[in-house]
């Protein structure tokens, strides 16, 4: 390169840290550019190692391995990727399981050797670990809109075939695809293949042995955040969760994307010794600081089913552990898998949230249909809860599926302007007097004036799922991972 006045290197440092540095958002291949120059190498080395995408062949080669290890101060996020055995047409739609029990095996031993490793990097307590657990062949028979991504992938090519650039219409009518579109949904066979329960047949003879054995994987002081996304179709169970996460000492924030049930097993995994409530008990003994529960769901599955479409009729004692594992939390989202009501009914007089600046949550009774003083009273019970969060900035309490689109909002006065609440949804419903006098009271504990009360509608029929409600509600948090929120309206943009 020459050295004109006007060439690289006559550039000031900053100008060229700032230049190098907005490479990757255009494009560019970090690993190549590092090989430029040994400037570029210093600067660029870190952003490609910085963001990486670990499989478990990767882990398994020693060479791999060292790298990580020479390089675990670079590293940031890791995208955990356990890919099971890939099957063919015979076993896409089948009840067989026996085809299933290496994958078993495969996952302990995945695990094992993950948390092996990163128990040698040094404890700082920031590391990025997001976790999924698929077949390459899930999006290859019934399910050709999923996609497995990372969690900064919003940038890529759009194609539900996951990192394929093939845009050519996909047809399988033997899958129920024609013309690029899902017009035959999935068996109910088909559906339990891709959200089997991960480890419900073996290693383990029973349940108590893999308990012991999560608990018997090393600390991994070094990962600060988890995150267990919606591409992850297998099910967890959640006191499998609940034993894994005593494993990350200083973890700050989780997000935990789990698949609705769809049949009585719902009752199972809401129950206290082994599921939900199991698991929100949990969340107390950990540093949590930010927790996101999203309760993802299809429905048109109940109906493989022979099942009646209904609401999700959430555990009461589920949102009764959660209230109660929140008070020392900073933000709390939770969508579908707990109610606003009995959240709110289960708070006790002692009860305090010192902390907590933001709380969403979802609730059944916001819907056209609901009785009006059903609403007032949950509404009123949010802002005897809004009494007891000093720290309060911002609740919105939501609900959204085909149809419905739902927000009540409370968003602190900033800049001595008034206390907005926001009602926004397909349908209309007005603040009783009893409520509107309950939030005037939670404004004037916050030293502000009385609250401005903004309504709008939206269109029943731009709501084809709870996707679509959360991108029209336009809510001020992230109640689910952007990247999620763009495969769940792929999804449903996929189907006839």
């Amino acid at each position: 390169m020459s050295r004109s006045k006007t060439s690289w290197h006559h550039l000031p440092p900053e100008i060229r840290n700032d230049i190098i540095s907005l490479v990757p958002l255009l494009g560019g291949r970090c690993s190549r550019l590092a090989t430029v120059s040994r400037d570029w190498h210093s600067i660029i080395e870190p952003l490609n190692f910085a963001d990486i995408s670990l499989t478990v062949p990767r882990l398994a080669d020693l060479d791999s391995r060292a790298i990580l290890f020479r390089k675990r101060s670079q590293i940031r996020y890791v995208w955990f990727r356990v890919e099971l055995a890939q099957y063919d047409c015979t076993q896409c739609d089948t009840t067989d399981s026996s085809f299933r029990g290496l994958d078993n095996d495969f996952i302990a031993d995945a695990f094992e050797s993950l948390f092996t490793t990163l128990s040698a990097w040094e404890p700082r307590g920031d590391l990025i670990l997001d976790i999924s657990v698929y077949s390459p062949s899930d999006n290859q028979h019934w399910f050709k809109h999923l996609s497995f991504r990372s969690d900064g992938s919003l940038g890529e090519c759009s194609s539900p075939r996951g990192h394929e650039q093939d845009t050519t219409p996909i047809n399988d009518p033997a899958h129920g695809w024609v013309a690029g579109r899902q017009v035959v949904p999935p068996g109910w066979r088909a559906i339990e293949q891709t959200f089997e329960e991960i480890m419900t047949e073996g290693p383990f003879d029973d349940e108590e042995p893999e308990m012991q054995w999560w608990r018997s994987l090393p600390l991994v002081p070094v990962v600060g955040v988890v995150l267990l996304r919606q591409q992850t179709r297998r099910r967890w169970k959640p006191v499998a969760l609940a034993n894994m996460l005593t494993r990350f000492p200083n973890m700050k924030e989780l997000c935990y994307e789990p698949w609705r049930e769809w049949n009585i097993f719902q009752v199972f995994t809401d129950r206290r010794n082994t599921g939900n409530q199991t698991l929100m008990e949990s969340f107390s003994s950990t540093k949590l600081g930010k927790l996101t529960i999203f309760e993802n769901f299809n429905e048109s599955y109940p109906g493989r089913f022979s099942q009646p479409l209904m609401d999700r009729e959430p555990d009461p004692a589920v949102s009764e552990k959660l209230a109660n594992a929140s008070l020392h939390l900073t933000t709390l989202s939770a969508s579908f898998m707990v109610d606003a009501g009995f959240f709110f009914a289960a708070r006790q007089d002692s009860w305090k949230w010192e902390k907590l600046t933001s709380l969403v949550l979802t609730s059944r009774v916001l819907t056209h249909y609901a009785d009006p003083s059903d609403i007032d009273n949950m509404l009123r019970d949010a802002a005897a809860a809004a009494l007891k969060m000093p720290s309060l900035d911002t609740m919105e309490l939501w609900n959204g599926r085909w149809g419905v689109a739902m927000l009540f909002r409370y968003q602190r006065a900033r800049n001595g302007q008034s206390v907005i609440i926001t009602v926004r949804g397909t349908s209309v419903f007005s603040l009783g007097v009893a409520a509107t006098e309950a939030w005037d009271m939670v404004a004037r504990q916050h030293r502000h004036g009385r609250v401005v009360v903004q309504t709008s509608l939206i269109d029943p029929c731009a709501i084809r799922c709870h996707g679509d409600a959360i991108r029209h509600l336009g809510l001020s948090t992230d109640v689910v991972r952007p990247v999620s929120l763009r495969q769940i309206l792929s999804e449903h943009d996929l189907q006839a």
